[in-house]
């Protein structure tokens, strides 16, 4: 009885710390082209990092407000600090 309990308490754990690792860690929105991001956003071309596009400032985060153009030379709206 005691060998199941030993065999059993270290998967148990396991499998746990793999969900936490899963499930609630922080995201990676680095990326090398466009279709590393989801369909609302675009890799951006400086910072290598996924953003949000945007037609006005209603659809940003809070953590993005602002809804402007990437550039002068990319016509995309993208939500901005």
């Amino acid at each position: 009885m005691q060998l199941r309990k030993m065999t059993w308490r270290p998967i148990a754990l396991g499998a746990m710390g793999l969900m936490l690792v899963a499930c609630g860690g922080p995201h990676d929105l680095s990326c090398s082209v466009d279709r590393d991001c989801l369909e609302s956003e675009i890799c951006h071309p400086d910072d290598r990092v996924c953003v949000a596009l945007c037609t006005t400032s209603v659809e940003c985060p809070t953590t993005a407000p602002s809804c402007a153009l990437l550039s002068p030379n990319y016509p995309v709206k993208i939500c901005k600090k």
